[in-house]
């Protein structure tokens, strides 16, 4: 007995042909996005870009008063073959006479609490590095300022402000971030500002 052969005709199938239109149509609107955003110099620069503004306040200095210990690194415009400058701004520890920035300035260049770097400090060793003279003024003033936060003014918790200008070497800010992680939990936060 032989089997008869039936050729069915098959039919266009509605599943594949609307699995083809959607893909199309994905490609369609994924490449007409590409159209419309254009070429990256007529794109939005990142200046030009609006970010959401912050609204916390840290309690650092307001009014331009001192309530931080502040390590103001400079370059150095003495000419004599110094890179950097490092001034330690000292807050009054009397919580009822409280001095601004500018009289902390004034007070530690009279009192000569700055020091200087060398030119091409970047390029010492770690440990000749913490040999300097602003290196060990600054690792003994966050040391001084700790214990003298937690005897007079009863602050658990003293904050360390770094102010800085943009090109300043990461190497001292690194070395000031080591100073205060040195001391465990003594120093929770540390500020780095900019000097405008």
């Amino acid at each position: 007995m032989a089997f008869k052969r039936t050729d069915n005709v098959r039919s266009l199938e509605l599943t594949s042909l609307i699995d083809v239109v959607f893909l199309l149509l994905i490609f369609f609107l994924v490449s007409f996005a590409f159209s419309l955003a254009g070429d990256a110099s007529e794109s939005k620069l990142y200046s030009e870009i609006e970010l959401p503004e912050s609204n916390t306040t840290l309690p650092v200095i307001k009014n331009d008063l001192l309530d931080n210990l502040m390590i103001q690194v400079v370059p150095d415009t003495t000419n004599r073959g110094n890179a950097r400058r490092v001034v330690v701004l000292w807050p009054s520890l009397d919580d009822t006479l409280r001095i601004s920035r500018m009289q902390a300035l004034n007070t530690a260049l009279h009192d000569s609490t700055f020091a200087a770097y060398p030119a091409g400090f970047v390029f010492l060793s770690d440990a000749a590095f913490a040999e300097l003279p602003a290196s060990k003024l600054i690792s003994e003033s966050i040391r001084k300022y700790v214990a003298l936060e937690r005897s007079k003014r009863n602050r658990k918790h003293p904050i360390v402000e770094v102010r800085a200008e943009r090109q300043t070497e990461f190497k001292i800010l690194s070395f000031i971030m080591d100073q205060c992680s040195s001391l465990k939990e003594a120093i929770p936060q540390i500020i780095i500002r900019t000097v405008p």
